[in-house]
């Protein structure tokens, strides 16, 4: 039993990547998880951004481990159409975003949805995240994301739901943490 437990704990260090390190980075930024769980349109790519900047590309199901600073943010999600969720993040705070793939007319659509671990079922996002490692972005494969014409589009789609008030557009609030231990599968006997 001793074991296994050591076992665990050392994959777990691994797997979510806490040394002192991070942990001392991770409390001034916030953790921001892009989860695609759903294997539906998996070889349609869909783009994230935070505002005007890119910050991923990737056909699922896979997953983006984003960190960046706590306060207001717009995420928002590029695909056949373009999905938004307003963001407000504390620091150290760990938070999930669900990336659904919907159905669309040439290709797969795409919902960002924010994610209260008080009511969202986060099986298929905890086995997910026990079975890969995060996609990577550094700011050179940050900056090949053509995007200069998709912001000022999507930019212009925001502004014309946030006029009409649209419940189109995600909450993602300060409370909607999530504990480490929220990450992690645990197979039920």
């Amino acid at each position: 039993m001793k074991s296994k437990l050591i076992t665990l704990t050392a994959c777990l260090t691994l797997f979510l990547g806490f040394s002192q390190e991070n942990d001392s980075n991770s409390a001034n930024n916030a953790t921001v998880y892009f989860v695609r769980a759903s294997g539906l349109g998996a070889l349609i790519n869909f783009t994230y951004f935070d505002g005007e900047e890119p910050i991923g590309k990737f056909n699922g199901p896979k997953y983006l481990k984003y960190e960046c600073s706590p306060g207001e943010h717009l995420f928002w999600a590029k695909s056949e159409n373009k999905s938004f969720v307003e963001a407000n993040l504390k620091s150290g705070g760990i938070y999930i975003i669900d990336v659904v793939p919907q159905m669309g007319g040439l290709k797969a659509g795409v919902k960002l949805v924010p994610v209260d671990k008080n009511n969202y079922k986060l099986k298929k996002i905890q086995k997910l995240l026990s079975k890969r490692e995060s996609e990577t972005f550094d700011e050179t494969q940050r900056k090949k994301i053509k995007s200069g014409e998709t912001v000022v589009k999507g930019m212009e789609r925001y502004s014309k739901l946030k006029e009409k008030n649209s419940e189109k557009i995600g909450l993602l609030s300060e409370d909607m943490t999530v504990n480490k231990e929220d990450l992690i599968f645990i197979k039920k006997k």
